[in-house]
């Protein structure tokens, strides 16, 4: 049985731990489907403090603040993601963006595009506080889907 890597599509024997054409790793962190951005990468960048992982990724976090920049002050001004990857450079990713309140109940729940997740660099997104209907108290963010792009 071959494998076909995720990244470059080469063939690849089936127990090949790495790509024989790219070098990518051939094993998903959870011994899952091999996807970008669910492949750790042989040497993950740490993540700056304050970063939290995002679900359904490996080496991708995140932290949010005030759209004004620094903590939020009022609850009801819009809500930056600011994303750290680690791993892999990814272009064409799309993530799930989660906001509860307090008490824990969901106010939004919206899937946003992001063009390009270089390695070692942080990219914001915004979410505007038009569509926040109530101050957000917790953010979370998951991997939809991403693909690989070609820089290493």
């Amino acid at each position: 049985m071959e494998l076909t890597c995720p990244r470059c599509l080469a063939t690849n024997r089936s127990v090949a731990r790495f790509c024989a054409h790219c070098g990518l790793v051939l094993e998903s962190a959870d011994g899952g489907p091999l996807a970008p951005g669910r492949i750790r990468h042989p040497e993950p960048l740490p993540a700056p403090e304050g970063f939290a992982p995002c679900a359904d990724a490996v080496d991708l976090y995140f932290r949010c603040e005030s759209a004004w920049g620094g903590a939020r002050l009022l609850g009801t001004e819009g809500v930056s993601v600011i994303l750290f990857n680690g791993g892999y450079p990814l272009g064409d990713v799309v993530l799930n963006v989660r906001g509860e309140d307090p008490t824990g109940r969901e106010l939004f729940a919206t899937e946003h595009p992001v063009g390009e997740l270089p390695r070692g660099k942080e990219v914001t997104l915004e979410i505007p506080s038009y569509e926040l209907p109530d101050p957000v108290h917790a953010v979370s963010i998951a991997l939809v889907s991403a693909e690989f792009t070609l820089d290493t």
